[in-house]
């Protein structure tokens, strides 16, 4: 069964930010929690059928490479919160080896948070980007944004610069460092893209509060490389942007790789 309505849950407490302004929003990093939960959830990506490994949720290794969300501000989110949220679920885009999905959240007749997500498909035997069949793409385009949502505005993906500037890391000290620990692990085996997120958000909300910047309604995030079990990840806030970093062995000599940016 294919769900791509789901219902879920807004917590009073840990996923509602006050704002300045009196109103409330959901937090950009559970809108995106909400999403990917519903995503796996749905049934859109097929299921393994592998009884012989029980530890895998798909055949394939499926990574997100860019994700954006927009939180719209609500009047008394708070006691509304009681009341039933629905997620729902879309394809906005199929590429050759990659799936653009759309989700929208609401709370009766008030939209919550937009969110859209690029994922892209690997063989996990070569690792190599693995293309779609033409019965698979038939298969997702069934799913496709439907028309009575076309008045709803998306999130706009950025593509970041993946190089770090090199005043930011002369001058620049980390915010925030995190270990990567086994509940961060998913199915790849790498660090969870949701829990990456959650680590940007963070970041941000230090570096704009820091600058008594009021906290910003979206968030876009471009995935770079992996994160791995044991990895210590460095974070710095630089020019309205998180940088997140991890120390990486090459040439026997270490070097900084970026493993997400963020705004």
């Amino acid at each position: 069964m294919i769900r791509t309505t789901l219902q879920t849950t807004i917590r009073m407490t840990g996923d509602i930010l006050q704002r300045r302004d009196g109103k409330q929003q959901i937090l950009p990093s559970i809108a995106l929690r909400i999403a990917d939960h519903h995503l796996h959830a749905s049934g859109i990506i097929p299921h393994t059928n592998d009884s012989n490994n029980d530890s895998r949720l798909y055949k394939h290794d499926w990574f997100c490479v860019s994700q954006a969300v927009d939180c719209y501000p609500v009047d008394r989110l708070v006691k509304k919160s009681i009341n039933d949220a629905h997620s729902s679920l879309f394809v906005m885009k199929i590429g050759s080896s990659s799936i653009h999905f759309g989700n929208t959240l609401t709370m009766k007749d008030e939209l919550l948070a937009t969110t859209i997500r690029v994922f892209c498909r690997k063989d996990t035997s070569t690792d190599m980007l693995d293309r779609f069949s033409e019965e698979e793409r038939d298969r997702f385009l069934k799913f496709q944004r439907p028309t009575t949502s076309n008045d709803i505005v998306m999130p706009q993906l950025e593509r970041f610069d993946t190089s770090l500037p090199s005043e930011m890391i002369n001058t620049t000290k980390p915010i925030l460092s995190v270990k990567v620990g086994p509940s961060h692990i998913n199915f790849g085996n790498h660090a969870d893209h949701a829990f990456l997120a959650e680590v940007a958000h963070h970041v941000l909300s230090l570096g704009r509060n820091k600058n008594d910047k009021e906290f910003s309604t979206s968030l876009s995030i471009n995935y770079i490389n992996e994160a791995h079990l044991g990895d210590t990840l460095d974070c710095y806030y630089y020019d309205d942007k998180v940088y997140v970093t991890r120390m990486t062995a090459n040439n026997n000599e270490e070097e900084r790789m970026i493993v997400l940016i963020a705004k």
